[in-house]
């Protein structure tokens, strides 16, 4: 039955550990540290919407939130960057069958609007894939 298979998949959840180095699909790093159900580190961007945005160094310093009280591993985090945007993610760890841990998010960018009529372009969504490398 449905309810069986759900059963089964959901008997196969595997705790997954955040700590560590991770790197997404536009290759930006994150490194963060779990301690307790908080999240801090530093987050290396590869990107940036103008030139100086995110810092001569292009990172931040991150906090956030995680929960292992579910199935799975979920996260928020938010990194302020220098120019005074700031962007966050939610998204959930996954340790998969084959040892290899992934996170996926969901992201939102709020970049600095120079006045309201311009409100309506500082907001950016989109999603990421970290994979754990170290």
């Amino acid at each position: 039955s449905v309810g069986d298979l759900i059963l089964h998949v959901f008997s196969q959840a595997i705790p997954c550990n955040v700590t560590g180095v991770w790197r997404n699909e536009l290759g930006s790093v994150l490194d963060i540290e779990a301690v307790g159900s908080e999240l801090r580190g530093c987050y290396q961007s590869a990107v940036e919407t103008a030139p100086g945005v995110t810092g001569p160094e292009h990172q931040a310093k991150l906090l956030g939130v995680t929960s292992n009280r579910g199935l799975q591993t979920s996260v928020a985090f938010s990194v302020l960057w220098e120019a005074g945007s700031c962007s966050s993610w939610v998204g959930q760890c996954f340790q998969l069958p084959d040892g290899m841990r992934v996170l996926k998010t969901l992201w939102m960018m709020r970049s600095v609007a120079s006045c309201p009529a311009d409100n309506w372009k500082s907001t950016r969504m989109g999603e990421d894939t970290f994979v754990f490398i170290s």
